[in-house]
């Protein structure tokens, strides 16, 4: 049940930024080449509706959960990737994406670090209860020293070990530190792959921060392969500061990038960081906007 109903100005942004007469079918085609992706394969971070919904645990809070879910689900979208429960139980929150036709195709959730551990037991669980494969922190901890790193990869190694007798994968998340700090020739990243074992970590690559820091994420999927298994897709905006921009409309090559992926990638994860206090964002029209480019539908 929609227990709010969606403002019409959400979708305000969307009118009047086509000025310019809509490509022919022969075009669209085209450019569709390289990027159109199954619906089954099409999630979203909820991180973009993060000060829309809010961060509270009551029932407003729920209610603006519920009316995203339901846009989400008239949009097209079948799956979607939870920053947080919003106070609901898991069998709670289960109930509502099963309400509106939804998936919950992977998790962001704090899975701690070595000298801060969590119950990586009760994680799993919830996971168990939600339908959810994979999962893992929104980040990682900026750290300072390699020797830091590396007892962090194999921190994540154990979570994954425990996550795989258990049938879930844990799966490491990007920003642009990963691949900016170096230590003896090798970046975070580097050291997180190589202290992790394929069988136990696998990587979800968000290509707007591997972009920003200067590095191409067709080189990182040639180099590691099928360990990277779920992209976030965000594209950037070179004029403006490199911002996150709403995806289609940055300058990341994003068919060039999913050509070289082949098959191998799990989902396909719209996102976009919500502005806090810029009253010109609208998450919606982002949700939209990047469910349409990856599908390859028509504005």
């Amino acid at each position: 049940m929609l227990v709010a109903a969606v403002s019409a100005v959400l979708f305000v942004g969307l009118v009047g930024t086509a000025s310019a007469a809509p490509p022919s079918d022969a075009q669209e085609n085209s450019a569709c080449v390289g990027r159109t992706i199954p619906t089954s394969k099409i999630s979203i971070q909820l991180w973009t509706f993060a000060e829309y919904i809010g961060f509270g645990t009551d029932a407003a809070t729920q209610a603006r959960l519920e009316e995203v879910l339901s846009q989400l689900a008239a949009m097209g979208y079948r799956n979607v990737e939870p920053f947080s429960l919003s106070g609901l139980t898991a069998e709670q929150f289960r109930a509502l994406l099963d309400e509106y036709g939804l998936k919950a195709s992977a998790r962001h959730v704090n899975v701690g670090t070595p000298t801060a551990t969590v119950d990586i037991a009760a994680i799993l669980e919830e996971n168990r209860i939600l339908g959810i494969k994979y999962f893992g922190s929104g980040g990682t901890p900026n750290l300072n020293t390699e020797a830091e790193w590396i007892a962090y990869a194999q921190y994540l190694n154990a979570v994954g070990e425990q996550a795989r007798k258990a049938g879930q994968t844990l799966m490491v998340h990007n920003h642009n530190w990963e691949f900016t700090d170096v230590f003896n020739g090798r970046t975070a990243y580097d050291i997180l792959m190589a202290y992790t074992d394929p069988k136990n970590v696998v990587f979800q690559l968000d290509l707007y921060w591997a972009t920003f820091a200067g590095v191409d994420p067709i080189a990182l999927i040639e180099r590691y392969g099928n360990r990277i298994q779920l992209f976030h897709v965000k594209d950037l905006n070179p004029t403006l500061n490199r911002r996150i921009e709403i995806v289609g409309r940055g300058n990341i090559d994003f068919a060039s990038i999913f050509a070289a992926a082949g098959g191998g990638i799990r989902y396909y994860v719209v996102e976009h960081d919500p502005r806090f206090g810029d009253e010109t964002f609208d998450p919606f029209e982002a949700a939209e906007e990047g469910f349409d480019y990856l599908t390859c539908k028509r504005a």
